[in-house]
């Protein structure tokens, strides 16, 4: 079973959370270049990303040396009442609200922040993840942990709600006057609510408990709470003190929103690459081999008319089921539409996935049959951030394109559905598969982990 528990989340001071709340909360550090991580540094002296992502100083010992600083820094706002703990523990009810696709559109996602029981993978876990996860970041991130004792942002995870009765009770409770509210500088809007009624915490509990979670973002959070779990319990045993099944250090901090919730939105995560030894001809020939591609030229409507008319199509053909990707090459007057051939497809899947849910995926497809097979890439190439990169936004995959990059392969987003499906299988799916929107901003809520207090 799922469980869950409130906490005495630490929070920003609350006058300070309404005035300049914009400024403080940051993105995921791990979805940042070097420069967006200054200019946040910059914004305020209290933003948090000036702990969750320090800077590398001349000087320092190694590349994790910032962890020292960032420990010191958040022990000192906490000293300084910059963070304050809440007086009893709670639910952190939350309401994101950002700009739409089209003109004037605002659109939001409620969830909220609790604390997770912690629960190795396996076919009985109730917690599934979806994506692999790399030996380094697991390493700085427990490194960080350990420094500083404290889950820093929460991870994202999503779950079942059929009829959507636990939305409505999540609409329900956000509808009143929140306890935070502000607006970021992306003009995402940010409300909070402190829930403390032991009913409503109850619910919650109850609803949750014998439903499944997702992991959505944060693998490499979730995975150095089990680490660093299992690291203090073994200190513990050493020093023959017993750690409480029910203490914190067995939970990890969590943000989490229905699956009914459209707002729950997955972004696809378009493919660029770098350089080819190919030309545009020849790369459309060794396509040609197992998919059948047809060419949209730019014509009088220009470039952007040409990405809409192949949008469209992409959009209308992953109804049907079928396999299909855009690519942009540079140098070109037009946009390709390619579509996977069925049998190709097929055989591929026997040959290579044991016919999966996994081996169904596009991005799967894309990877095994178009870069593998027809254009000779290996799996080194393809972890290779100098070789191959990842956007979310066509607009910004055209413009890589445009500034030298080779090619894009623009893709249609994974489906919540198909994530479910591939987890269930037991499976995971490849790197950069998914890109929920909008993250889960870092510096709404902070849990210090002591192995010595009950979760509850």
């Amino acid at each position: 079973m799922v469980s869950i528990a409130p906490f005495r989340g630490y929070v920003y001071d609350q006058k300070e959370l309404e005035s300049v709340g914009g400024l403080l909360v940051s993105p995921p550090y791990d979805i940042l270049s070097d420069g967006e991580r200054r200019a946040f540094h910059e914004s305020h002296p209290h933003n948090f990303l000036r702990v969750d992502l320090g800077a590398v100083l001349p000087g320092d010992a190694g590349p994790m040396t910032w962890h020292e600083r960032s420990a010191a820094l958040l022990s000192e706002w906490i000293k300084d009442g910059v963070l304050a703990r809440r007086p009893r523990p709670a639910l952190f009810f939350m309401r994101t609200e950002w700009n739409g696709p089209r003109p004037g559109e605002r659109v939001d996602r409620l969830g909220f922040v609790c604390l997770m029981k912690l629960e190795e993978a396996g076919k009985k876990s109730r917690v599934r993840p979806h994506e692999r996860t790399f030996s380094y970041h697991k390493e700085e991130r427990l490194d960080l942990m350990k420094k500083t004792g404290a889950q820093l942002s929460p991870i994202f995870g999503f779950f079942p709600d059929p009829r959507g009765h636990f939305l409505e009770f999540l609409g329900d409770r956000t509808r009143g006057k929140p306890d935070a509210s502000f607006t970021d500088p992306g003009g995402q809007l940010h409300e909070m609510t402190f829930v403390e009624d032991p009913a409503d915490i109850a619910m919650v509990e109850k609803s949750l408990s014998d439903l499944t979670v997702y992991i959505a973002d944060g693998h490499h959070r979730y995975a150095t709470a089990l680490n660093y779990r299992d690291l203090m319990t073994r200190e513990a045993e050493k020093a023959g003190v017993a750690i409480p099944g029910e203490s914190s250090l067995n939970y990890v901090m969590i943000y989490l929103c229905p699956m009914s919730d459209k707002g729950l939105l997955v972004l696809p995560t378009h493919r660029i690459l770098s350089a080819s030894p190919l030309s545009n001809g020849e790369i459309l020939k060794k396509l040609g081999e197992f998919a059948s591609v047809k060419l949209i030229p730019f014509g009088d409507g220009g470039r952007d008319r040409a990405m809409e008319v192949l949008k469209k199509k992409l959009r209308e053909d992953k109804k049907k089921g079928l396999t299909v990707y855009g690519l942009v090459l540079n140098g070109a007057d037009h946009h390709c539409f390619v579509k996977v051939r069925e049998k190709v497809k097929e055989t591929w899947a026997r040959e290579h996935t044991d016919n999966s849910p996994l081996s169904r995926l596009d991005v799967s497809v894309l990877t095994g049959v178009i870069l593998e097979r027809a254009l000779g890439m290996t799996e080194e190439n393809l972890d290779d951030p100098d070789f191959m990169s990842y956007v979310s936004g066509v607009d910004e995959a055209l413009g890589m394109v445009d500034s030298g990059k080779r090619a894009a392969f623009i893709l249609n987003p994974v489906t919540l559905e198909e994530i479910v499906r591939v987890t269930e299988s037991g499976r995971v799916m490849p790197r950069k598969a998914t890109y929920f929107h909008p993250k889960v901003s870092g510096g709404l809520v902070v849990n210090l982990v002591d192995p010595a207090e009950i979760a509850r």
